[in-house]
């Protein structure tokens, strides 16, 4: 269990590395784009703890988090995840009889998980700890990482050659990774619970920190390409990463 994650019942515990015995092999193909287990654990570890703080359920939402971007392909990439993500949620529904009593509600959790989809109001608290701590796993130095690898994966070009952190421009995701990266910057505002946001702070100040990095290597010739680009955010998450 990542370090963090909220004490569960061992029922709902024993449910839970169910799910995840029967999803991570949908996530460890998409290591190539940077989609990968890692993803997934962090987001549980974040959603349970969001659970444990509103009050949801945390069998909804563990098997919203280990679900919600299982429908991420190699091939295609993000490209109808969400769908795919409810078809396997809904198959493991009928396979599960735990699962099969929450069905609607854990499917909402995947169904608005990402943060910039409108969502029918009141959106569920299951569904908001799934969203909000996806969202948390976006910004920051893993946010970062994944986006970098998503970008060397798409064949995107790294940034803007006269504008490289997109401060002039309006932000073509599509065009340039770094461009995505500012578009991340947009998502905080949508965090939902007060843990979320809290943590989002350390979040928002690992973005200033790598930005400022990355202008000055950019400026001084050394910020080449993805990989000169990912180097220096792994030399920061080392960095970041408690010792012992």
């Amino acid at each position: 269990m990542p370090v963090g994650t909220p004490m569960l019942s061992a029922e709902v515990d024993a449910v839970l590395q169910r799910v995840w015995q029967a999803v991570r092999h949908y996530w460890e193909p998409n290591k190539i784009h940077g989609h990968g287990p890692d993803h997934a654990l962090r987001v549980y570890s974040m959603g349970l703890q969001l659970a444990a703080a509103e009050g949801a359920d945390p069998l909804v939402v563990g098997a919203g988090c280990y679900i919600h971007d299982a429908g991420m392909r190699p091939d295609v990439g993000r490209t109808g995840h969400i769908e795919r993500s409810l078809q396997i949620a809904s198959a493991l529904c009928e396979e599960m009889p735990e699962l099969a009593s929450v069905r609607d509600l854990l499917l909402t959790t995947i169904r608005y998980h990402e943060a910039e989809l409108p969502f029918p109001a009141p959106l569920p608290m299951e569904a908001v700890c799934v969203r909000d701590s996806d969202t948390l796993d976006r910004l920051g130095l893993t946010g970062i990482r994944m986006t970098l690898q998503y970008g060397v994966w798409i064949g995107r070009a790294l940034c803007h050659p006269t504008d490289p952190l997109c401060r002039e421009r309006t932000p073509d995701p599509n065009g340039f990774t770094m461009d995505y990266v500012r578009h991340l910057e947009s998502l905080p505002r949508l965090l939902m619970t007060p843990l979320a946001r809290s943590n989002s702070e350390e979040k928002q100040k690992q973005r200033e920190f790598y930005c400022s990095e990355f202008l000055s290597s950019f400026r001084q010739g050394r910020m080449r390409d993805h990989e000169d680009a990912l180097q220096l955010v792994m030399a920061h998450m080392r960095e970041e990463s408690p010792v012992g």
